[in-house]
């Protein structure tokens, strides 16, 4: 599943069209769900409070992210080694991680997203793009990697210029597991540390 992905994001990095070959009624779900994100997105910092743009995220990642699966999905095996309690600190952590560089993405003021098109989808799952826009550098282009979830979708993952951030994720917990003899707490120490929590 893993290396799929991996060759995947490799596939998708090259198109620079959206696919054409589906009902509009799905392209206009898909772009009235990553406009939402993209408002959501931008709207973390509007009341000048770090408490308040966390809750912000917090609930943003609660109906628009598949959190739970993206969490089991960076863990891979160890996930079923751990308990019930490494698991359950686990998530937490993985959670406060995702928020702390979400919100250090969007961080600089006066920071946009904004829909630009879907890409071609893998299997059930759909890909759309927004470019992030940040004054006085360059754009980067994001790809929210969605999967099904009732009338609307669910983010799994989120490739950066072509970059899966999960892939990313799955190699730095692997190695800080791999360093500490498969040791849960140690890699939750990391990730605390990390989102400065």
């Amino acid at each position: 599943m893993r290396l799929m992905r991996l060759l995947v994001v490799l596939t998708v990095a090259s198109f620079a069209t959206p696919s054409v070959a589906e009902p509009a009624g799905i392209d206009e779900s898909i772009q009235t769900f990553i406009e939402r994100v993209n408002k959501e997105s931008v709207s973390f910092f509007v009341s000048g409070s770090e408490a308040d743009a966390r809750q912000r995220c917090h609930d943003l990642l609660a109906w628009a992210f598949d959190v739970p699966y993206m969490g089991k999905q960076v863990l891979g095996k160890a996930w079923d080694k751990a308990t019930e309690e490494e698991q359950k600190r686990y998530m937490e952590a993985f959670e406060d991680e995702v928020i702390s560089a979400y919100l250090r993405r969007m961080r600089p003021p006066g920071t946009t997203l904004t829909f630009i098109g879907r890409r071609p989808p893998v299997g059930d799952d759909q890909l759309a793009a927004s470019r992030r826009s940040v004054p006085g550098k360059a754009d980067q282009t994001w790809i929210w990697w969605m999967r099904p979830d009732g009338q609307s979708w669910r983010i799994i993952d989120l490739l950066l210029n072509g970059h899966s951030v999960m892939s990313a994720e799955i190699q730095e917990y692997a190695n800080v597991l791999a360093s500490n003899h498969g040791d849960m707490n140690a890699l939750i120490a990391f990730m605390h540390k990390r989102a400065g929590t």
